[in-house]
């Protein structure tokens, strides 16, 4: 019989409100110890005996089978002071129970049919989403939706698959080239579709460190910024606009990340070289995994040419942090059209620890979200050869054995039976609590 398990759910620090949820077994006997609550569906409002004394909470009674683990369920909100949650965890302890390790809530829903393996990594996506792009993602593949694409997409591919067979019987037949037009004509429609359910994958090249760029107008504070992060003075600071023309690149340590820091040439009506360097800085900018737009109160505002670079990259603005730079200087307008963003003086200081510790969250969440389901994994690679496959050049044997390929990952992709080992490498990636 598996351990009946704990965990809390919450933010591990104080708090208005903290969540302890408990599944398995002797869940029973833990609602009757601590809320005298049967194991019947309810909300009960309760006193809960601890050391410091009698704790207001608030208990969800949960029976097995209707719930997300499949087993008795108790959720205990209780005020959210630590030393209340270590003696609560501790009484739990006594009860029998054990601390949960890191998605074995999520791995007795898959385990119980609650979720598939694709829901299941959905969870793990959400929690790690680091941006809009990835939040919709996560719900679309939670909700089962994508699962459900692909699938279709999956059974019209084997359709496609057979007529490709069929085909090669008929070689000598007259109609045989009209076939494979029809053929790859329908192949190419399905690629389309298939490609807007997946995405295409990464559009910035893997590389062994993050690429953090600074990009804005001349004149912006971007060396200046660039030095001082980097510790050094490694950029040429100057009251000249259009000082710095090729990228000025360098590996820079924050918190325990590597990155390269890149110092971009400024684009703008001020750039004193008239855009001869523009045209490298908007495409460094736009293979950058963090982008620092920079604005002055002094100087001419980057947002056209922001605006310009999300056109050709709607998921830029996930990846951008507004920097409005010299705040030394004076206020300026406070804007930062809708991005995250952070007031700083190089010169003295001020706002730099905030701008490292919000940098550290984004390369975080880049280490931590960067891997994404195997739903989505498989179906890429399958994408991939399918493009291949309709390419003009590709012989119809190649197309076709291209199309065998990408049937068998788009197989995979949707698999439930999925060996423990690789399943135990997901889950050991999810949070405790969940």
């Amino acid at each position: 019989m598996p351990d009946t398990i704990f965990a809390l759910a919450t933010p591990a620090h104080p708090s208005p409100v903290a969540l302890i949820r408990v599944s398995g077994a002797a869940t029973a006997t833990v609602a009757r110890a601590l809320c005298d609550a049967p194991m019947k569906r309810a909300s009960i409002e309760c006193e809960v005996e601890l050391s410091v004394g009698s704790v207001p909470a608030v208990a969800w009674v949960l029976p097995a089978p209707g719930t997300l683990t499949g087993e008795d369920t108790l959720e205990l909100r209780i005020p959210g002071n630590m030393e209340i949650v270590r003696q609560l965890e501790e009484s739990l302890r006594e009860l029998g129970c054990r601390d949960a390790e890191p998605g074995e809530f999520t791995r007795r829903a898959l385990d119980a049919g609650k979720l598939d393996l694709a829901k299941a990594e959905a969870v793990l996506q959400l929690i790690n989403a680091g941006d809009e792009v990835a939040r919709r993602q996560a719900v679309a593949d939670l909700s089962g939706e994508t699962t459900t694409v692909v699938a279709a997409l999956g059974e019209r591919l084997r359709a496609i698959s057979a007529r490709f067979e069929m085909s090669f019987d008929f070689s000598e037949e007259e109609h045989a080239d009209a076939e494979v037009a029809s053929l790859m004509e329908d192949l190419t429609q399905l690629v389309s579709e298939l490609a807007k359910v997946v995405g295409s994958g990464e559009s910035r090249p893997h590389r062994a460190h993050p690429v953090v760029a600074l990009f804005g107008p001349p004149n912006a504070g971007k060396s200046t910024l660039y030095n001082a992060l980097l510790g050094v003075n490694r950029s040429l600071v100057s009251e000249t606009p259009g000082t710095t023309r090729d990228p000025v690149e360098a590996e820079c340590a924050l918190g325990t990340h590597t990155v390269l820091l890149v110092d971009l040439s400024g684009v703008g009506e001020l750039d004193a070289d008239r855009g001869r360097f523009a045209g490298c800085a908007r495409d460094r900018a736009l293979q950058s995994d963090v982008l620092l737009v920079l604005e002055a109160p002094d100087a001419e505002r980057p947002l056209s040419e922001f605006a310009a670079l999300e056109k050709q990259d709607a998921g830029l603005r996930s990846r951008a942090l507004w920097i409005r730079t010299k705040r030394d200087l004076g206020e300026g307008p406070a804007l930062s059209h809708g991005i995250e963003s952070v007031d700083i003086s190089a010169i003295s200081g001020g706002g730099l620890n905030e701008l490292r510790a919000r940098l550290i969250e984004r390369l975080d969440r880049i280490a931590s979200g960067g891997a994404t389901s195997l739903l989505r994994v498989r179906s890429r690679e399958a994408l991939t050869l399918l493009q291949n496959a309709v390419q003009e050049s590709a012989p119809p044997e190649v197309a076709a054995s291209d199309v065998r390929r990408a049937l068998k990952l788009l197989d995979q992709a949707l698999l439930s039976e999925t060996p423990g080992e690789v399943l135990d490498l997901i889950f050991s990636r999810f949070c405790i609590g969940k």
